[in-house]
């Protein structure tokens, strides 16, 4: 087509690195890289970027997966959180002797414990009210809510029993 000028994407499809490029995306955004970082990264302005993910599924997929998966790693960084964990602190010196440079590594295994607010954060968002520092509050809310419903409805139905 004479005066069609390709986009980005259509050019790193011509060149074959096309997937290279959407796995760059993917890891970059799963690592919590803004969209405008992204892009200057890429070498192209952020209302391109915007224009490429709107015109290319696979563009703006590649978005959704990174997305998913830094998602998935702030989970897992929480859970890890909440139960505890073990973890090996390594300590390095050099010394100095007369027989020359000593280099001395120490190893010790240290013990996180687990965090209640990351574990409370967690049971709230899984399994919902019954977690919450709230939960009077929500269940009395939650009752008035459907109270109101039952009302509601008992109200039309006895209008209906009216007019008949």
């Amino acid at each position: 087509m004479k005066g069609y000028t390709l986009d980005y994407y259509e050019k790193w499809e011509r060149d074959g690195i096309l997937d290279k490029r959407l796995s760059e995306i993917k890891e970059l955004v799963s690592k919590g890289v803004p969209q405008i970082e992204i892009a200057k990264i890429l070498g192209m302005a952020e209302k391109t970027l915007y224009k490429l993910k709107k015109r290319h599924p696979k563009m703006n997929q590649a978005f959704v997966f990174g997305n998913d998966e830094l998602q998935y790693t702030l989970i897992d960084s929480i859970m890890k959180k909440a139960v505890g964990y073990e973890y090996e602190e390594t300590q390095t010196t050099i010394e100095e002797t007369k027989s020359g440079t000593k280099k001395r590594i120490v190893k010790q295994k240290k013990i996180a414990h687990p965090d209640l607010n990351a574990a409370r954060y967690l049971l709230i968002i899984k399994f919902g009210r019954n977690f919450n520092d709230r939960k009077e509050e929500i269940d009395v809310m939650y009752e008035r809510l459907k109270n109101r419903e039952d009302k509601w409805t008992n109200a039309s139905s006895n209008e209906d029993d009216n007019e008949s």
